[in-house]
């Protein structure tokens, strides 16, 4: 489905209509999809309310509402709002891209899970894309939502994340 459409699937559910209302200063702040069997077709949502929570909806064959949860960000990290007018490049798109990358430059490195996030960070509006693979390493690439374009790309160990 495209980000569009999932989009106004859930802007007119009527549980989001009125959850908006309540929260109409709630800002969107990223689109999840992971790629594997379980969550196929499903997108998370998640908006940023005025106390600092992220209310999320999970949009799939049916939307569901997921209560505030608390953010884990840096205190003095700001969280940018998300503009889907912006958005020239759908999931699909920036996951292939992010397959070439890691065939190419990684191609030992084979990945067992595919997380991808929409979200604006400091470098600008990107996909956040995360392969875990069989070596138990990272690989986080990130991919301008508009462009297309790779703005950076690392591999980590599992085992080094633990060690920090």
């Amino acid at each position: 489905m495209a980000l569009k459409d999932v989009i106004s699937k859930l802007e007119s559910n009527p549980e989001f209509k009125t959850w908006k209302k309540e929260n109409y200063a709630s800002s969107l702040v990223h689109i999840f999809r992971m790629f594997d069997e379980a969550n196929k077709g499903e997108f998370q949502i998640g908006f940023f309310n005025k106390d600092e929570t992220i209310t999320s909806f999970i949009v799939g064959d049916s939307i569901t509402l997921v209560p505030p949860e608390e953010i884990f960000k840096k205190p003095d990290e700001i969280i940018q709002k998300l503009s889907i007018e912006e958005v020239s490049l759908e999931f699909e798109g920036a996951l292939i891209i992010a397959k070439n990358l890691q065939k190419s430059k990684y191609p030992a490195e084979v990945p067992l899970k595919e997380m991808v996030i929409l979200q604006h960070l400091s470098i600008g509006q990107v996909y956040n894309i995360t392969f875990i693979t069989k070596s138990f390493k990272t690989l986080n690439i990130k991919i301008d939502s508009a462009s297309g374009k790779i703005i950076s790309h690392n591999l980590i160990s599992l085992a080094d994340l633990k060690a920090k």
